[in-house]
C-alpha cells in the first residue's frame, strides 16, 4: 500500500475520484488493498466527521459534543486525527486533508471501518466531498450526509436546495447514503433535523 501511494503522490494524483479517472490499474489495485484491512476495535458508538475546511466541522463537534472541545477559526484548524469522548459516543475530528491520498493508508481504512457511523459535513454542494463518498463507496462503506450551516439560506430557498442535495446523490451516482440532515451547528434548535441527527447518531447500529 505504502509504495502504490508513493507512486499516486508521484503522479500528482491527490483525490480518489482523479484516480479513478486516469488511473484504472492503480484504482482496483487500491481497492483490493483497502478491503483486506481489518477493522480498527472500537468500544462504543464511535462517530467521524469529514469536511472541508472552513465547512463548520469543528463547531459541528462541539455542538455534539454540548461543549466548546476544539478549537475553531478560520482555516485549517484540524491537522490530526482527534477523538472526543462524550457521555453517548465517541466524536472524531477527521483532518481536512487536501489530498485524499492521505486517506488511503492501511490504517485509516481500518479506521474508516471500524466506525459506528461516518459523517460527510458539506456546505452548499455533495460535489464538495464527492470523491470521499466515492472512495467509501468502492470500499464498501456507507455514510450519512449532513449539510450545514441551513442558517444561511432563506426560509423560501431551503425546499430547493434541499430538493437539490438530494437529486445530487442520483447524479453523483453514490451509493452509500444512508441518511441526508439539513441543520446549522451554530444554531441547531432552529432546525428539527437537529435532533433527528443526534438520537440518529446516539443509536447502536441495528
Amino acid at each position: 500500500m505504502t509504495a502504490l501511494l508513493s507512486e499516486l503522490k508521484k503522479k500528482e494524483l491527490n483525490s480518489f475520484e482523479q484516480i479513478e479517472n486516469q488511473d484504472k490499474e492503480a484504482k482496483e489495485a487500491l481497492i483490493r488493498l483497502a478491503r483486506q484491512a481489518a477493522p480498527f476495535g472500537m468500544e462504543g458508538i464511535n462517530v467521524a466527521i469529514f469536511g472541508k475546511t472552513s465547512s463548520g466541522k469543528t463547531t459541528m463537534l462541539n455542538a455534539l459534543y454540548g461543549k466548546e472541545v476544539a478549537v475553531t477559526g478560520i482555516g485549517e484548524i484540524t491537522t490530526r486525527l482527534a477523538s472526543y469522548k462524550a457521555e453517548h459516543f465517541v466524536l472524531w475530528d477527521v483532518p481536512s486533508n487536501n489530498d485524499e491520498v492521505s486517506y488511503m493508508s492501511l490504517q485509516y481504512m481500518s479506521f474508516f471501518k471500524g466506525l459506528t457511523r461516518r459523517i460527510i459535513l458539506v456546505e452548499y454542494t455533495l460535489k464538495e466531498k464527492s470523491s470521499m463518498m466515492k472512495l467509501l463507496d468502492a470500499i464498501g462503506l456507507d455514510y450519512d450526509v449532513v449539510v450545514n450551516k441551513m442558517d444561511q439560506f432563506e426560509k423560501d430557498k431551503i425546499p430547493s436546495f434541499s430538493d437539490q442535495i438530494k437529486s445530487e446523490v442520483m447524479k453523483l451516482g453514490l451509493r452509500g447514503v444512508n441518511r441526508i440532515f439539513f441543520v446549522s451547528a451554530k444554531y441547531p434548535n432552529r432546525f428539527p433535523d437537529w435532533l433527528q441527527m443526534t438520537d440518529y447518531l446516539t443509536s447502536p447500529r441495528k
